[in-house]
């Protein structure tokens, strides 16, 4: 069964419902109950920053709540030295500094990005996502699945 790390940005066309979630669903059929959804704790901080920055009211974060309690949270802890060892690896590597296997050029991506691309890894899930973030990791690093 596959596990699937979703991207920020796939909560919120979920809670959109709009055509880009009817494609997801019809691929990877998120909704049903029996495949693994992985969120970062950092895509509920950046929920909540969105939803506080666009005054969302009590039907959106209701909504939003909802949803979240579907998904299994992996949170950031210092003491998981795989999770801290591969944001390491990742920022290193994005930034063209990963001594015996070079990117080539360095690529901007965010701290949150790299949070969540580093869980993705250590879950061994396939990240799911709408934007090209994380299309320099894939596939040395992670499975990325681009919508």
């Amino acid at each position: 069964m596959d596990k699937y790390l979703l991207d920020t940005n796939i909560i919120l066309h979920y809670l959109r419902k709009n055509k880009t979630s009817e494609k997801i669903e019809s691929e990877l059929y998120l909704l049903d109950d029996e495949v693994v959804k992985i969120i970062s704790v950092v895509t509920i901080a950046e929920l909540r920053c969105f939803a506080m920055s666009l005054n969302w009211g009590n039907e959106k974060t209701n909504n939003l709540s909802s949803l979240l309690k579907r998904l299994v949270t992996i949170s950031i802890n210092s003491t998981d030295k795989d999770l801290m060892d591969a944001y390491a690896t990742l920022q290193s590597y994005s930034k063209n500094k990963l001594h015996g296997n070079p990117l080539g050029r360095s690529v901007g991506i965010g701290q949150n990005d790299i949070w969540i691309a580093a869980t993705a890894l250590v879950t061994d899930s396939i990240l799911v996502t709408t934007d090209s973030d994380f299309d320099h990791l894939h596939p040395e690093f992670i499975n990325l699945r681009k919508f």
